[in-house]
């Protein structure tokens, strides 16, 4: 994983919306908010990596997910101009 291409947002607050966390990935210049959830074992995503191929590691059981098929929806949050707080 080269730190410079990729990052996990795993040191960040949750990121709580509709009662799903998400966190913060950032991958080729791009930043995406994604759900802190395994799609195969429910494990947190934001505790994996970012291999070579550009695709998030679980860290449960090393499962390797496009990161595309975990954004594939359209963001419905709204981002706001304000001070930094949590998400409610």
């Amino acid at each position: 994983m080269s730190m410079s291409a990729s990052w996990i947002g795993s040191g960040l607050p949750a990121i709580r919306r509709g009662g799903q966390d998400y966190f913060l990935l950032s991958h080729e210049d791009e930043l995406y908010l994604v759900a802190n959830s395994c799609p195969h074992r429910g494990g947190p995503l934001k505790f994996g990596f970012v291999n070579a191929s550009g695709q998030i590691v679980c860290p449960l059981h090393g499962g390797a997910f496009a990161i595309s098929q975990l954004i594939a929806r359209p963001s419905t949050i709204r981002l706001r101009e304000g001070p930094a707080g949590s998400v409610e």
